[in-house]
């Protein structure tokens, strides 16, 4: 009920059950299943004559849920015996009328306000319809999941009453998790006869690789047969496979893909005090394909970084040596700019060609356009996160032990790092559950050291499973789903196995719709009993068995394209019926109406020590402020965001829970970081009616104490463009064409939509991802957008926004003047050549002596632009002071800043005697929009192999330590007009290298021969600044790990010369490349602004020399280590 929010703990029948979503009616009428004229209706006393016909046939287990829970009288010990008498008063009636009917185990009971029975199945039907009665619900556990075959997008909706369950009324039976397994229809709970892919596929004879770091692989859910499941476990982190390991990420992997559900857990013994649940809560856990062999490869270390190396080395091993089938990468990285082609990327491209399936998860960062690499590589499928919320009822977790309701599944999850890629662009492929579930875990701390009860307030209790969640959930459960596949595909195809494309369309196109946006959800939840289906149907050059099931094949399985903005785009479409019967396929584009249907802003005030509070599943204090808002009818979306100062208090989290009308908790913000100031949630098919939202902050840790925005908003979907035809009938085994017509946006930017296709009862999605180019003219072009914030996860890059635009040939100068609304808000701002070197990277921050004042302005100017594609990348990063949209603008244009020469030399004929200084000066107005640190970098003609210096030492310890002096690794400073680096490392070890720009990318792997390694790096201009070099010693290694090493490393750039011949008031920061210890007193000029430099020329060269050069007139970003090429001023002499 709206506004009553409570915790239900029933005792029935002596078997300790806990029951969720209590509003849930399995004899009266709920909504949406007929007209209130069908509704049995109450008619007052029973007779004797009408008793007698109730009493007859087959007594259920019932509970009779009253409509009065009551709370103004506590279930809590010094009240109880109070609601004991209140709630018995209310009982009365009805438990005369069960009296009548010779009901049978009559039990009163009073923390819910409810009676236990075992009643006829027309007594509870009448008893439903009583005034007092707000539900009968069978006494038994009943998993909430969808229709085999039928798509889930209205899940939040359609089923408001389902009865949930916790924990299992027979101990002896346990609860089979995670929920994922029901959700992905993989395994049903017992007693569960609906079909699922356990039924048909174990994934026995597949080989699944998992990338991560270390395990006990001798933990008896790792154990068939009396034999390990795993058939090969190899060390690349340096650390060996004996090591300490904090192991949660692994077992994570492991159990999710192949756990065999061996071991009974006690969630008792597992859950806070402050929550018990009734002893006995037993679950087990499986995997998704328990029939997978398995291959362990460590590369993350407890105390040594992870460099891309050792991921390559595994890489490389789980295919060139193990053959397997299966790589699952739940891990990654935010690289900017990310054109899907570094290393790792580049690598698993390469292993899809040799035939592996490779699933990466996308990340952990959230909606807002934070996809990491190398989850857009080409051919993997990557895969972001759903929700399971039964773990949170479980543990009370996240305000939900104030909730009387139990809770909906399948929304996407906050930390589902979705929205557009940089480049494409595109977004995930599908989503799994990831927030959260059971996984498995030794406990041993000694050695795993990541296994404690650490979530549950317990950090020191060794415990044998985990709550394991984000998309390195997500991914496993599609690898071991993607294992299924291929079991399936060889059963039906003559031993032959399916290609890393055929699983790809087959797992997409198999996916659940789960009527959310395409950036969000791509394809959809996965499905693994619609998969294996559909492989067992597939005809091909393989085999052409029967058909079954509604499955298609999808052709191709998303559909991108960049485009100029106010054009039109065609797709064509192909989809393969695999199933055994004639299909009509209907097809229709679905895109979100940016128009609110609804709107419910305002803030509270969340204040720690007044406002109420709660105990959280770790025992700790939490303040909060509950808001409820309304949710119209027919509204396909609703959004929840909350916004406060996290930069008046810095590292604060604020959370937000959000309940339906019956009470069931459906969306939580999942805070990945304390440098946020802002969370977002978004539902599907919402239920109208009143929902409740809980505002809270931890005490202490993390408190925040003041004013926090909320804004609740609803939206309907609308018809995003047109297929051609609407609808054709497809035979068994053929393929129908269709035309896809979308209208791109007169606006620059990114647009999602979705192919809904219908067929044979069944609904499947293609996500369209496009992106409008800024138009540009002659005099430059616009863009704008607003910003929101992020959950904390990502260090920077809460928020990513990515606008392209051509640039004409001709221009002198590419000017970018970005502007917020507001001041205070960390910007970044990558400006990205068409060759994709980051040429300059800016910040909103200006350094102010030990400070930096966060400004609302951001400026790049760019000397002589490369005609092209060039591509603006901006960064949010956290925290932020409490606004919940901050609107942003930005110009581009082809004019810089005034600068004019006095003084330059500019003719061979002119004469100036060696070792005479003279002087010249430059002139220089800051046009731009933000102050700027300007000086003179003067160099030759000639070009040059220039070695260059390094900020940190160029000897690495290997294994490269996690901390301390050692753990930093050469960062070798590169120089504008670079345009190859080449970077050396030699050892008394054999070794590899990586090399990349400060920004994350470009990012290239080395050559290694032996002890050596060479990385050559190559642009027309390479991006200047900082890159850094990392070589690691090669593995596999032994159980005890690497050798200690060194390995020797140095630089050289092919750049125009420095003309030391040249000073400056200003100093040269480029210099600083050859030297660090050269001068650098910048020019700093504030937003129009004008001021000079000095220069000194005193020829240094042979007389008659002709000396030709250029002075470029540059800015640099300390806080970036980049900067503008504002303007280049030739210059010319003869040596007298």
């Amino acid at each position: 009920m709206p506004g009553s929010i409570r915790r239900l703990l029933f005792a029935s029948g002596g078997t300790a059950l806990l029951l969720l979503g209590a509003q849930g009616q399995a004899f009266a009428a709920t909504p949406g299943s007929g007209s209130a004229a069908n509704a049995p209706r109450y008619q007052g006393q029973l007779s004797a004559q009408e008793a007698a016909k109730l009493a007859v046939g087959e007594k259920q287990p019932s509970i009779i849920i009253l409509k009065n829970q009551h709370p103004e009288v506590s279930a809590h010990p010094a009240s109880a015996s109070r609601r004991a008498q209140t709630t018995e008063a209310d009982q009365a009636g009805v438990k005369a009328e069960l009296g009548q009917v010779h009901a049978q185990n009559v039990k009163s009971l009073h923390i819910v306000n409810a009676v236990a029975a075992k009643i006829t199945k027309a007594e509870g039907a009448r008893l439903a319809a009583r005034p007092e009665v707000q539900a009968v619900v069978p006494d038994l556990p009943i998993s909430q999941r969808l229709p085999v075959e039928k798509a889930a997008g209205q899940s939040a909706a359609a089923t408001p009453n389902a009865l949930q369950t916790v924990c299992p009324p027979n101990p002896a039976v346990p609860l089979l998790e995670p929920e994922a397994l029901q959700l992905m229809h993989v395994e049903n709970q017992p007693g569960d006869t609906q079909p699922a892919a356990h039924d048909l596929a174990s994934g026995a004879g597949v080989t699944v690789a998992f990338i991560a770091d270390g395990l006990d692989i001798n933990n008896p859910e790792f154990q068939r047969n009396g034999r390990s499941i795993f058939v090969d476990y190899q060390d690349f982190s340096g650390e060996g496979t004996n090591a300490p390991t904090d192991s949660r990420e692994a077992f994570g992997d492991a159990g999710s893909i192949a756990a065999q559900g061996n071991q009974t857990y006690d969630l008792s013994q597992i859950v806070n005090p402050a929550h018990p649940l009734p002893p006995g809560c037993n679950i087990k856990i499986k995997g998704v394909a328990p029939g997978v062999n398995l291959v362990g490869l460590k590369t993350f270390g407890e105390h040594t970084q992870a460099f891309n190396s050792y991921f390559l080395q595994a890489i490389e091993y789980a295919v060139s040596v193990d053959h397997v089938n299966v790589i699952n990468e739940s891990f990654g990285a935010n690289l900017y700019p990310d054109k899907a082609n570094d290393p790792i990327s580049l690598a698993n491209t390469a292993a899809v060609a040799a035939g592996v399936t490779v699933v990466v998860s996308s990340g952990d960062a959230g909606l807002t356009n934070t996809i990491g690499t190398p989850s857009d590589a080409p051919g993997v499928i990557g895969v972001g996160a759903s929700t399971q919320f039964r773990l949170y009822k479980q543990t009370s977790s996240y305000a939900t032990s104030l909730s009387a309701g139990g809770w909906v599944s399948d929304q996407i999850s906050t930390i589902n790092s979705s929205g557009f890629t940089q480049f494409g662009p595109q977004t995930v492929d599908l989503v799994a559950p990831g927030d959260l579930g059971w996984s498995v875990c030794t406990a041993d701390l000694s050695k795993y050291t990541g296994c404690s009860d650490f979530r549950y307030g317990q950090p020191t209790k060794p415990v044998a499973v985990q709550a394991f969640g984000g998309t390195s959930e997500s991914a496993p459960l599609v690898s071991g789903e993607a294992a299924l596949v291929i079991q399936a595909y060889r059963q039906s195809h003559g031993g032959a196995s399916p290609t890393p494309a055929l699983i790809k369309q087959i797992i997409t196109g198999s996916a659940d719709d789960l009527g959310v946006v395409a950036n969000e959800q791509g394809a959809g939840r996965a499905n693994a009993y619609r998969a294996v289906r559909t492989a067992l149907s597939v005809r091909d050059s393989n085999g052409s068995p029967a058909g079954q099931g509604n499955g298609v094949i999808l052709t191709p399985t998303r559909l991108i394209s960049t485009v100029n903005a106010g054009t039109d785009r065609n797709f064509n479409l192909k989809v393969t019926n695999t199933s055994n019967q004639v299909r009509t396929v209907s097809a229709a584009v679905r895109t979100l109406n940016p128009a609110l249907v609804s709107q419910n802003t305002g803030s509270v005030n969340l204040t720690v020590g007044t406002s109420p509070t709660f105990i959280d599943e770790r025992g700790r204090t939490v303040s909060y402020v509950q808001h409820t808002f309304s949710v119209p009818a027919n509204v396909q979306r609703l959004n929840g965001d909350i916004a406060w100062n996290d930069q008046a208090k810095p590292n604060s989290i604020v959370r937000l829970t959000v309940f339906d009308p019956a009470g069931r908790v459906v969306a939580y913000t999942l805070p990945q970081g304390s440098t946020a100031g802002f969370g977002h949630v978004d539902v599907h098919n919402p239920v109208p009616g009143t929902w409740t939202a809980i505002i809270s902050t931890v005490n202490p840790a993390n408190a925040y104490s003041g004013q926090v925005n909320f804004s609740f908003s609803t939206q309907r979907f609308e018809v995003g463009g047109s297929v051609t035809p609407a609808s054709q009938l497809v035979q068994p085994g053929q393929t129908a064409a269709f035309t896809v017509h979308v209208a791109v946006p007169a606006s620059p930017g990114d647009l999602a939509a979705s192919v809904v296709l219908n067929h044979g009862g069944t609904t499947s999605t293609v996500p369209i991802t496009l992106r409008a180019l800024v138009p540009i003219n002659g005099q430059g072009g616009s863009f704008s957008g607003v910003f929101t914030g992020g959950n904390g996860r990502p260090i920077f890059g809460s928020q990513v926004f990515t606008y392209q635009f051509d640039v004409p040939g001709g221009r002198s100068v590419l000017n970018l003047a970005v502007k917020l609304q507001d001041a205070g808000y960390n910007l970044q701002g990558l400006l990205v050549t068409p060759s994709g070197q980051p040429i300059n990277v800016e910040t909103t921050g200006i350094p102010t002596g030990p400070n930096t004042v966060i400004t609302s302005t951001m400026q790049f100017f760019q000397d002589n632009p490369a005609p092209g594609c060039w591509t603006a990348i901006l960064l949010l990063n956290g925290p932020i002071a409490g606004n919940l949209r901050e609107p942003f603008t930005a110009q581009i244009t082809f004019s810089g800043p005034p600068v004019t020469a006095t003084g330059v030399p500019n003719s061979a004929g002119k004469v100036m005697p060696k070792g005479k200084p003279a002087t010249a000066s430059i002139r220089i107005t800051n046009s731009g929009n933000s102050t700027k640190d300007f000086f003179v970098d003067p160099r030759l003609q000639d070009l040059g192999i220039l070695p260059i210096t390094s900020l940190n030492p160029t000897v690495v310890q290997m294994p490269t330590p996690a901390t301390g002096p050692a753990s930093f690794v050469p960062a070798f400073l590169v120089p504008t007009h670079s345009s190859i680096l080449a970077v050396g490392a030699s050892s008394t070890v054999p070794i590899d290298m990586d090399v990349s720009y400060n920004t994350g990318a470009p990012d290239v792997q080395a050559f290694s021969i032996g002890n050596q390694a060479l990385d050559l790096i190559l642009a027309p201009q390479l991006a200047p600044g900082l890159w850094f070099a990392a070589p690691t010693e090669k593995g596999p290694f032994g159980a005890n790990g690497a050798p200690t090493a060194t390995a020797n490393t140095g630089a050289v750039v092919l750049a125009n010369q420095f003309d030391t011949a040249v000073t400056s008031t200003s100093g040269d920061y480029w210099l600083s490349s050859q030297n660090l210890a050269a001068p650098y007193t910048p020019l700093t000029l504030a937003p129009g602004a004008s001021g000079t430099i000095t220069l000194t020329i005193t020829p240094t060269a042979p007389v008659g020399t002709v000396v030709r050069g250029f002075l470029d007139v540059d800015t640099f970003n300390s806080i970036t280590f980049s900067g503008d090429q504002v303007t280049s001023i030739p210059y010319t002499y003869r040596v007298g």
